[in-house]
């Protein structure tokens, strides 16, 4: 197997014949992963790691559960395979972030705006990812669908989804940073007018 990327819970690799293998991350590799990605470590102290390790372990293992009794359709998800509790196949796709600067101003809108659309599907189904990545947590599949690559960080529950959406995390600096300057503004917009309504305050929620 050929290891093609890493992030804070899985590294990935190329299995061939279109697919990939997402293993979860060692403790030790986590936290190395960490040590490059969150410094200065003032949003993500170093006294921290431990517990977040343990809470995206236990929300992996959630999430592997959960792929198993979603009523969505399994392209949307890239076709996975749980393997064991934790790992999973799905099929090789491009980043969301990589289509994004690719293309010009007119084709990231036109790339927001199926987001917007395929995230309105998901929710019906009562699945969402936590934070809305989109140039990570998402990608573009062979026949120009989008889809949610990054599984590890699944919500299912009604009130708990209802509960992120009135938190905008993708209005987030990470969320909102990630993608190209042009689209930023553009981006939160849609993403506001779809899912956001002021009268859901997260207390009333709660």
């Amino acid at each position: 197997m050929k290891a093609i990327g890493r992030g804070w819970q899985y590294s990935v690799y190329d299995i061939g014949k279109g697919r990939v293998f997402k293993k979860y991350n060692s403790r030790f590799l986590a936290y190395l992963i960490l040590l490059r990605d969150c410094f200065p470590y003032f949003e993500h102290p170093l006294w921290k790691f431990p517990a977040y390790y343990e809470r995206c372990r236990m929300e992996a293992v959630y999430s592997m559960q959960e792929i198993l009794h979603t009523t969505i359709q399994s392209w949307m998800l890239g076709n996975p395979r749980v393997v064991g509790t934790l790992d999973y196949e799905q099929d090789f796709v491009v980043s969301l972030r990589k289509k994004l600067e690719q293309g010009g101003r007119e084709e990231g809108e036109r790339i927001v705006d199926s987001f917007v659309e395929f995230n309105k599907v998901l929710i019906e189904h009562s699945l969402i990812d936590r934070n809305f990545l989109i140039t990570d947590n998402f990608g573009m599949n062979a026949d120009g669908n989008i889809i949610l690559m990054d599984l590890g960080e699944l919500c299912t529950d009604a009130k708990t989804i209802r509960h992120h959406l009135a938190k905008r995390p993708w209005a987030t600096f990470d969320v909102v940073n990630s993608l190209p300057a042009n689209l930023r503004d553009y981006f939160v917009n849609e993403m506001d007018k779809a899912f956001y309504k002021k009268s859901d305050t997260i207390e009333t929620i709660l």
